[in-house]
């Protein structure tokens, strides 16, 4: 724990899994399919020897002598783990052989220690599984050692298949393979395991569960799956029970009672199970029907909760989703989860992050505290970075992985940027509508009879809902009551092409009266002034000419 600890200080966790395999061991690339991106194996083998695979083989190659010098040659890469991977060397001598062969690992100088028996016991003990069937490509002799090691743990061995090979294991075709699961397997067995590390299973998994209706393990699946947990990682595997950390199908009747599961090294990086996370999750989707029904479809499968959507217009044929999800799921099996179900492997596919409580506000809310923060140059220059999730808002070159350039209400050049992401054509029209608000500053007050005040600013363009119902409030009673505006109207008039709009606004921030200034060209200028009835005779539209006269600037 404390070598764990150490390393995570020092921001370098380790997490290279060291792995221990026997000399006849063909099926390297099948091991590397449950290695997550990021993560990476060490491999070394034992000695060659010259004999049938029995149980006298198993003895030969699980040597703690043998074992200790193949340890020691997979430490220099720096593994957070060292996995000894194979089968029957993990339980031909029983409980203790298995415990006896994690001791050597650890006295050779490894941090951590993992034996696919082991795991197999530790899986087992995950799922719920007192109750197994397994299929072996071994003679009966080695397959009846199996089933007395498992029952040293607590779990029954209630069927067996074996294929009674003493050698070219891995030359064991899937189809073999798949059939010997099928014989194997038993109505009363709560999952199956397949043994043996020289056995090709990784694409025959996730199909035999669904026809089983119950967990299939494997020996290279459990102990991968064991090692990269020993360092805070989880395995690759779509579609498997295991890996995927769902609960058994066929759940026991009786909670396991093993009688020395062997126990998992501390990981590395230390998180509690189950405890909610909070994510912020930008997903590219192709624009067509389905594609957001399958992307909270792989939400869902993880128990993850969306708990805010927004759309950025990407392309012509694509669009960005971003999500707040939360949930007990880390963020590597998220994004694994959501590249599955999208099917998409291109690197800006999924991007999943740590996300801030403090953006779950809802939007209108963040964005008028975001204003309100933006008085200050400094304040602008960070309530832009809040409002585009970047690292920072700078005032000089754009230089950066992701950048998107911008100017300020003053015309400063501005360069937004971050490392996370490419900036959406979305979040330009945001930013953009951001820095004319923040630009929206008051441009005079007018103080009436009564001692109330009034304040005029220019419009913004985001003002529609108000200047209608301003205009209904206006001509309510008379014959032009039904006419009704389109934004286009309502923004021709907030935001003239050749003129100017200014509102004037309560201390409450009730808009009363809006006066524009614009130029067609067949009329030439002209301006257009309204005034809520209750304000009416109060020389509101008489000043509001003025300061526009004045060429007030907008």
């Amino acid at each position: 724990m404390e070598a764990g600890m150490d390393e995570q200080q020092q921001g370098t966790p380790r997490c290279g899994v060291g792995v221990v395999v026997p000399y006849d061991f063909a099926l390297d690339h099948e091991m590397w399919r449950w290695v997550p991106e990021g993560a990476t194996l060490h491999l070394t083998r034992t000695p060659f020897v010259e004999t049938p695979a029995d149980a006298g083989q198993a003895r030969l190659i699980s040597d703690p002598a043998m074992v200790r010098t193949a340890v020691r040659e997979v430490l220099t890469p720096g593994p957070g783990v060292v996995a000894y991977s194979c089968t029957s060397g993990s339980f031909v001598d029983g409980a203790a052989g298995e415990r006896a062969l994690r001791a050597a690992v650890l006295d050779a100088g490894a941090p951590a220690a993992v034996t696919t028996a082991g795991a197999l016991v530790t899986a087992c003990a995950e799922l719920g599984v007192t109750r197994l069937a397994v299929a072996t490509p071994y003679v009966d002799d080695l397959t009846d050692l199996l089933a007395g090691f498992l029952a040293e743990h607590g779990v029954a061995t209630v069927a067996r298949h074996g294929l009674g090979l003493l050698g070219g294991i891995w030359q064991v075709r899937a189809d073999d393979v798949a059939a010997a699961v099928r014989a194997a397997d038993h109505p009363d067995a709560q999952a199956v395991f397949v043994s043996c590390t020289n056995l090709a299973t990784y694409d025959a998994v996730a199909g035999l569960e669904r026809e089983l209706g119950k967990p299939v393990l494997t020996a290279n699946q459990v102990t991968v799956w064991a090692a990269l947990r020993a360092v805070g990682r989880d395995a690759d595997g779509p579609g498997q029970t295991l890996v995927e950390g769902r609960p058994a199908v066929a759940a026991p009747s009786e909670p396991p009672v093993p009688s020395e599961a062997p126990a998992l090294p501390e990981p590395t990086v230390l998180r509690v199970v189950g405890a909610p996370e909070l994510h912020k999750v930008r997903v590219r989707l192709p624009d067509e029907s389905g594609a957001l029904a399958r992307l909270t479809a792989a939400v869902a499968e993880v128990g993850g909760n969306i708990l805010s959507l927004s759309v950025h217009a990407q392309d012509a044929g694509s669009v960005v989703d971003e999500m707040l999800v939360g949930g007990p799921v880390t963020a590597e099996r998220l994004s694994r989860v959501i590249r599955r179900r999208l099917r998409g492997s291109a690197p800006d596919t999924v991007r999943v992050t740590p996300a801030d409580p403090h953006e779950l506000v809802d939007t209108p809310t963040r964005a008028l505290d975001l204003v309100a923060a933006s008085r200050t140059p400094d304040g602008l220059r960070e309530a832009l970075a809040a409002l585009l999730h970047a690292d920072d808002v700078v005032a000089g070159p754009a230089t950066g992985t992701h950048v998107l350039e911008l100017t300020g209400p003053d015309g400063t050049p501005l360069v937004a940027r971050r490392g996370w992401a490419p900036f959406t054509v979305t979040e330009r029209a945001r930013a953009e509508a951001f820095l004319r608000a923040g630009a929206a500053g008051p441009v005079g007050e007018l103080l009436l009879d009564d001692g109330d005040a009034l304040t005029a600013t220019p419009a913004t363009g985001a003002e529609t809902a108000e200047l209608a119902t301003l205009l209904r409030t206006c001509v309510a009673g008379s014959p032009e009551a039904g006419t009704s505006w389109t934004d286009a109207d309502l923004r021709s008039v907030l935001l003239p092409p050749s003129g100017r709009c200014l509102l004037l606004r309560s201390r409450a921030g009730d808009l009363v009266a809006v006066a524009a200034r614009l130029t067609a060209p067949d009329t030439g200028a002209e301006t257009v002034v309204v005034v809520h009835p209750l304000h009416r005779r109060r020389g509101l539209g008489r000043w509001l000419r003025r300061r526009l006269a004045a060429g007030v600037p907008v």
